[in-house]
């Protein structure tokens, strides 16, 4: 389970990072990012999980989906922290989360009958497409 510091609530919140029109997609997700500021904290984004009614009817579907991709993403944020403690060399896929200020997750029906690991796999491709695409571009020294 998110932190509610780490939740993102507000509807019109939301709409800004919907209105910002950054983003990316696999077959399972789509994530939208809004980017920060750049003399902002470096806590990491707020993050909202969207299931559409017109994708999912269900009520008990949605909230599966949420629940599942909200454990994917908790999974590869932590694995995050632990690669960036690490003395590993830095390559051009390291994602850096506290470069966003929020991200959405759009899920697609498909996540439902998806293997959890595909949808780790899913949520790691888009977070690496955001970064090289979105990302924040730092001079090399």
């Amino acid at each position: 389970m998110l932190p509610d510091a780490e939740r993102l609530r507000k509807p019109g919140l939301f709409q800004r990072v919907y209105t910002n029109r950054k983003t990316v997609s696999t077959e399972l997700v789509s994530l939208y990012v809004l980017a920060k500021q750049p003399r902002s904290s470096a806590r990491p984004p707020l993050a909202g999980f969207v299931a559409a009614k017109k994708t999912l009817a269900n009520a008990v579907d949605r909230n599966r989906a949420k629940r599942r991709l909200r454990e994917a993403y908790r999974q590869v944020k932590i694995e995050l922290k632990s690669e960036a403690g690490s003395t590993a060399a830095a390559t051009p896929d390291n994602v850096k989360l506290d470069q966003w200020y929020a991200i959405v997750w759009v899920i697609q029906k498909e996540v439902l009958n998806a293997d959890f690991s595909d949808i780790i796999k899913s949520v790691q491709q888009c977070l690496q497409r955001a970064n090289q695409k979105y990302g924040v571009k730092r001079a090399s020294s």
